[in-house]
C-alpha cells in the first residue's frame, strides 16, 4: 500500500508540474504501457564499459559504479543544464573519461583515492559505501584542489557542494522511496543489485512527446557471481565480478519506472513495479525494464 501512495504523489506532483515553467517537464514525463504507469526522465546517457583508460589504471574492468553515475552527473550538467550542475564535468567531457575521475575518487578496483575502504581492501569493483564519499570528493574537486590524481585536460571543472548518500534497506522500503523521489526530482539514480543478469523477453515502443522509446522488458536470469561464462560467449559482455559480503554487485543508472502489468492479460509480464535502467553493458539494449528485485542499496545525489 505504502509502494502505491508513493507512486500516486510522484504521478500528482508530475501532473501538476505540466502547467507550470519548472526545467523537469522537458525531461521527466508521465509514462503508460499498456495497464502500467510511471515516468521517465529522457535524453540520459548511456555509456558501456570499458572507459578509455587515460588514466592508466592497472585495470578498467568491473566500472559499472563510476559509469552509472557519469551517465546521472552528464545529464545533470551538459543535458538538463541545472545551475547547481554547472561546470560539474568541466563542459564537454566524454562520459567515459569522467567515469575515469570518479574510479579514482570512488577507490574502484582498490586504486586511487586512499581515503576509500577499498584502498585498503583492493577488492574488484566499487564498494557500495565508497561510491557517496567518491561522488561528493569528485564535485568538490577544482584546479585548485587537485588531490593526487593528474590535472585534468578541462579547464572549466568547478568545485561544487553535493549531499550524496547510499541508502540500504528493505527493498520495498527506504531504498524504493529514495529512488522514486530522486526520478521525480529530475536526479536519476543509481541503483545497486546483488548481480546483473538481465533475460529480455518482450520489446515495446512506446511514444514520448515527439521521440519514440523502444523499451525492454527483462526477467532476472540466474544468479551469477561473475560475468565469466557470459563473457565468453559474448566478448561484448564486460568482465564483472560480484560479492555480496564485501558489498559489490552492479551499480545501473535509473532512468524511470512503471507500476503495473504493461502487457495486460495477453503476455507473460507480471503485473510489479518495474525500473527502466542504462546498464552500462554494450551487449544489452539502452531502456531495460526489470523487475525491482535484487536490490542492494540506492545512491542518491542532489546539491546541499
Amino acid at each position: 500500500m505504502k509502494t502505491a501512495c508513493l507512486i500516486g504523489i510522484v504521478l500528482l506532483v508530475l501532473t501538476a508540474m505540466v502547467g507550470g515553467t519548472a526545467a523537469q517537464q522537458d525531461y521527466v514525463v508521465e509514462l503508460r504501457v499498456g495497464d502500467a504507469a510511471g515516468l521517465f526522465i529522457h535524453n540520459v546517457p548511456d555509456a558501456s564499459q570499458p572507459p578509455s583508460n587515460t588514466l592508466h589504471f592497472h585495470s578498467v574492468d568491473n566500472w559499472c559504479a563510476p559509469l552509472a553515475v557519469a551517465n546521472s552527473i552528464v545529464f545533470l550538467d551538459l543535458v538538463a543544464e541545472f545551475d547547481w550542475a554547472h561546470g560539474v564535468t568541466g563542459g564537454g567531457i566524454e562520459v567515459w573519461d569522467l567515469s575515469e575521475y570518479l574510479g579514482y575518487f570512488m577507490a574502484t578496483n582498490g586504486e586511487g583515492s586512499p581515503d576509500r575502504e577499498n584502498s585498503r581492501h583492493h577488492s574488484s569493483g566499487t564498494l557500495r559505501k565508497d561510491t557517496p564519499p567518491g561522488v561528493m570528493e569528485y564535485v568538490r574537486w577544482d584546479r585548485d584542489n587537485l588531490y593526487e590524481t593528474p590535472p585534468p585536460e578541462f579547464s572549466e571543472k568547478r568545485g561544487l557542494d553535493w549531499h550524496s548518500e547510499l541508502v540500504e534497506g528493505n527493498a520495498w522500503e527506504e531504498p524504493l522511496d529514495s529512488l522514486l523521489g530522486s526520478i521525480e526530482g529530475q536526479i536519476p539514480p543509481v541503483a545497486c543489485f546483488t548481480y546483473w543478469n538481465p533475460v529480455i523477453i518482450e520489446k515495446e515502443e512506446v511514444e514520448i512527446g515527439s521521440e519514440k522509446v523502444l523499451l525492454s522488458f527483462a526477467k532476472w536470469g540466474e544468479h551469477l557471481s561473475s560475468t565469466e561464462m557470459l563473457h565468453k560467449e559474448n566478448p561484448k559482455v564486460p568482465i564483472e565480478e560480484w560479492n555480496e559480503k564485501e558489498g559489490i554487485g552492479h551499480a545501473v543508472t535509473v532512468v524511470g519506472f512503471i507500476k503495473g502489468d504493461p502487457d495486460g492479460a495477453r503476455g507473460p509480464l507480471p503485473n510489479t513495479l518495474w525500473v527502466i535502467v542504462h546498464d552500462n553493458w554494450a551487449s544489452t539494449p539502452e531502456n531495460i525494464v526489470i523487475p525491482w528485485d535484487h536490490v542492494a542499496g540506492v545512491v542518491v545525489f542532489a546539491p546541499r
